[in-house]
């Protein structure tokens, strides 16, 4: 009796449930990338008929256009206000598609737990990008970013796809195929 109180005092029960509060996180997170690919569906991504982007908080227009050009507007660096202004914005027809395939992937891959660190690191540079453009926008909270920043790279830090995902299977694979295998050590790196 002393030894199952001695367990439950020092937190023995705490540390045996860590893992599934990962799980809860990693699929919380997961379906907030999924959501938020509602607003800006291909082909469109909502935008307006001639991809006009928004020009500050005056000039708003709508979709993917209005994110986006507010973060050619309210960047903290430079040179990214200078990507979006110069490259991005004029492009979204096309690189719309690579946004939301991009998060559509992010995702399914916290979702499943399926290449779990793959989609930590993927989240990582939307969130930075996030971060980066949106941060100083009027009406934005900057801690939402910051946020989503620290999570994504824990998720690519501490991959959450080991427990109650197909990142178990996968390694449990990769392990059987022997630590020689290119594969193996590709799974082992991505799960």
């Amino acid at each position: 009796m002393a030894d199952k109180l001695s367990m439950m005092g020092n937190g023995f029960w705490l540390d045996r449930l860590a893992p599934y509060g990962m799980v809860l996180a990693r699929v919380i997170i997961g379906y907030l990338w999924y959501d938020q690919l509602d607003w800006k569906m291909p082909p469109t991504f909502a935008c307006p008929p001639d991809f006009a982007v928004s020009t500050g908080p005056d000039a708003r227009t709508s979709g993917l256009c209005d994110w986006s050009g507010l973060v050619a507007v309210y960047s903290k660096i430079p040179a990214h206000a200078a990507l979006f202004r110069d490259f991005i914005n004029p492009n979204l027809s096309w690189i719309g598609w690579i946004v939301w395939i991009a998060e559509a992937l992010t995702a399914a891959l916290l979702i499943l737990g399926l290449l779990s660190r793959l989609g930590g690191f993927l989240g990582l540079v939307q969130a930075v990008n996030l971060y980066i453009g949106l941060a100083a926008a009027p009406m934005e909270w900057p801690w939402s970013y910051g946020q989503l920043v620290v999570l994504q790279m824990i998720f690519f830090f501490i991959p959450p796809g080991r427990t109650l995902g197909i990142d178990a299977w996968l390694r449990s694979r990769a392990a059987a195929a022997g630590e020689d295998s290119r594969l193996a050590r590709f799974l082992n790196w991505v799960t």
